[in-house]
């Protein structure tokens, strides 16, 4: 018997960020609602989620190429977003530029030359010193004389996107409950039967851990103990209001700068630091000195900016972890997408809610199984 401070949900996602808003929202769209979404702390996507610079890649030379198809896909869905009624989350499709020097002008050259044409999703033009000007003309003419420039990467808010997931999920009728932190699992032959919160049992037919960097945590205390480790990464946001200082992604050696709407945001690097959140002043002007070295005129802005911190999930291997567990047969996990949340939250979401609902997936989620890494985990 159910008693009065337990509750039955079809799907319960654990994790209130852009990927477990994004799940929930492919199955309210699915018209699949009785779902909960508990999140730990009492506002949604104050980490990561709300911290990231917004950038949806194509598929690139210099990415892992598993990863190609679900960057496709997230292209794909996110033709679909731009156009549905309410999504307002500041989408532009202004490509990644990176930038090179003189020197690396005819290394650019013949990487792009094997792509001239479409080919595997790829598409990637060779820029000389001129059109590079043309393209950024802030740009820093002494630093760099050439660049790869892919035209199909776009940009958006991520914290706005995950609002409009949210709208969504609740005007559907999904639960979404915030400042519930999950305590304990009860589990038995293979299945998570309960899931304790703060002073409730919800009882799921189905539990996906979207839990962001805690996920490995929460993995651990089920019994898989997945390879999961938070990466800390800083930001500077720069309100420029309607000045514009850069129409593309422009992705440094170590840091970006890029321009989302009327913010100016710079960020970058990867401290393995534990859990700590705090904002380490030499990374944020290390990212400085970079962005105005990449971007001179970026020092006109300096006194408007502010710096913040983000915990990203990374799983061993650089890649996410999607799909579910031979151990646990009604647990499914959609975590370390490391900097790729935005990216790839609307492929996770349509594919892992494919999974629960009709036990498979349109791509291939082989690669990313939980099961992947070696036992002793």
């Amino acid at each position: 018997m159910v008693s009065s401070t337990s509750r039955k949900v079809g799907a319960l996602i654990i994790g209130g960020g852009i990927i477990g808003l994004a799940i929930g929202y492919y199955l309210a769209k699915k018209n699949y609602c009785n779902v909960e979404i508990v999140e730990r702390e009492s506002e949604l996507t104050i980490h990561a989620s709300g911290h990231n610079a917004g950038g949806l890649a194509s598929p690139h030379l210099n990415k892992p190429r598993e990863l190609w198809p679900l960057f496709m896909e997230s292209r794909r869905l996110y033709d679909e977003l731009v156009d549905a009624a309410g999504f307002e989350f500041d989408f532009v499709r202004g490509g990644t530029i990176i930038p090179g020097t003189a020197q690396e002008a005819l290394q650019f050259e013949e990487t792009a030359h094997l792509y001239e044409n479409v080919k595997d999703g790829i598409q990637v033009e060779f820029l000389n010193a001129k059109e590079l000007q043309e393209k950024e003309p802030n740009l820093s003419r002494e630093r760099f004389r050439c660049a790869l420039y892919y035209p199909l990467d776009a940009q958006g808010n991520s914290k706005k996107l995950a609002s409009c997931f949210s709208k969504v999920c609740v005007e559907k009728g999904v639960t979404v409950t915030t400042g519930s932190e999950v305590s304990g699992f009860e589990i038995s032959n293979g299945r998570v039967l309960e899931v304790k919160t703060q002073g409730s049992t919800i009882i799921p037919d189905t539990v996906i851990v979207a839990a962001g960097p805690w996920s490995g945590e929460i993995s651990r205390t089920l019994g898989l103990n997945l390879p999961m480790s938070p990466v800390k990464g800083h930001l500077i946001s720069i309100e420029a209001g309607d000045q514009r200082l850069v129409n593309s992604f422009i992705s440094g050696p170590d840091y970006y700068v890029m321009q989302n709407g009327s913010s100016i945001v710079v960020g970058g690097g990867e401290d393995s630091v534990g859990f700590d959140s705090n904002v380490n002043p030499k990374r944020v002007s290390d990212a400085w000195q970079e962005g105005v070295s990449m971007v001179p005129n970026l020092e006109f802005f300096k006194e408007k900016g502010v710096a913040a911190a983000c915990l990203r999930p990374y799983a061993e291997g650089g890649a996410p972890i999607l799909g579910k567990s031979d151990r646990l047969a009604n647990v499914i996990f959609a975590t370390g997408h490391f900097r790729n949340g935005f990216g790839l939250a609307p492929a996770t979401g349509e594919l892992i809610s494919q999974l629960i609902l009709e036990d498979r997936s349109d791509l291939d989620l082989t690669a990313f199984s939980p099961d992947r890494f070696p036992r002793n985990y």
